[in-house]
């Protein structure tokens, strides 16, 4: 059984979930707006410590709904940038998605 990862009055996290991170905070609230649309069951959350990335918020989704978030967000233009999920001994695994074909990047200032 897997302990849950959240201190009381937050989602446990377990080995049943992933964590959806995107390249900017604008993007995530991009990806909850069409998730919500769509009637889709998610949670977004403040980036677990135990991840380390730039964006301070992702999406949690169970893992049998990740095929049809990708499928949604993919044609409105949203990349993951990667999905973390928690093995059964707590460790956390990251998978990377291919490059967005966008820069995130700020323009050079003139």
């Amino acid at each position: 059984m897997t302990a849950p990862h959240a201190s009381p009055g937050r989602l446990a996290l377990t080995d049943r979930h992933f964590v959806l991170l995107f390249h900017t905070t604008h993007e995530t609230m991009h990806a909850e707006s069409i998730l919500k649309g769509r009637r889709m069951r998610f949670k977004l959350i403040p980036r677990p410590r135990d991840i380390r990335d730039d964006c301070g918020l992702g999406l949690v989704i169970v893992k049998e709904d990740r095929t049809r978030a990708e499928s949604l967000l993919k044609p409105e233009g949203v990349y993951i940038k990667a999905a973390f999920h928690i093995e059964k001994d707590g460790q956390w695994i990251r998978e990377n998605y291919p490059p967005a074909p966008i820069s995130y990047d700020s323009p050079p200032s003139a």
